[in-house]
């Protein structure tokens, strides 16, 4: 697959050939969900957790005569029915998802790719790289490129000028290929990479 590669001011520099078994997949949006489900539960605590009848204090004495008292026999100030018993149906604390195997990470991403590479929102930079730190000059070529929303991946060497230019810009995240993920592909309208990035992301997928 031929993509065309834009400079910083939306020029046609050259075009670059992708990986088909990485961009150009039939999406599995299935598959998209449950690694951005499994990300999404990664990012934020456990659940919450309470004490159920077998892990709060409390004595076992029962609390009276077994009969002749006018009320129910109990054998325990731990009965969930009880100020602080146990709860009846206590929360554990897990994960919705606890985990997700190796391979299936690996074809989410692919198929993430693939889903923007299909609805045209892939963008190829040559190099991702400007003279002075100034957020309102990176604003101008993004203006250029049509680029409102955007996950912005550098290859393993980033340019400092460009990461601190872009920091103050809301509706745009910038990474390194090493944090690549599906979670923040999805999210953003436009992909936009560097060929260093592509070459980068590639090695890792087939790896």
């Amino acid at each position: 697959m031929l993509v065309d590669v834009h400079n910083l001011d939306g020029k046609k520099i050259e075009t670059l050939e992708l990986n088909d078994a990485i961009f150009n997949l039939e999406p599995n949006s299935e598959l998209i969900a449950s690694v951005v489900q499994w990300r999404t539960s990664q990012k934020y605590p456990f659940r919450a957790k309470t004490l159920n009848r077998s892990e709060v204090k409390g004595t076992t004495k029962k609390l009276g005569n077994q009969k002749g008292g006018g009320g129910a026999r109990h054998g325990s100030k731990k009965a969930n029915i009880f100020r602080s018993g146990g709860m009846a149906h206590s929360l554990k604390g897990d994960r919705s998802v606890k985990n997700l195997s190796r391979k299936a990470k690996k074809l989410g991403l692919m198929h993430a790719l693939s889903s923007k590479m299909k609805d045209n929102n892939i963008i190829l930079i040559d190099d991702l790289k400007v003279k002075e730190v100034k957020t309102s000059v990176l604003r101008k070529h993004l203006e250029k490129l049509d680029i409102k929303s955007a996950f912005i991946i550098e290859g393993e060497t980033p340019d400092n000028n460009f990461a601190l230019s872009i920091r103050n810009l809301k509706e745009v995240k910038y990474s390194t290929s090493d944090g690549v993920n599906v979670f923040d592909i999805i999210k953003y309208e436009k992909l936009v990479m560097s060929k260093e990035a592509v070459m980068s992301i590639e090695k890792k997928v087939l790896s």
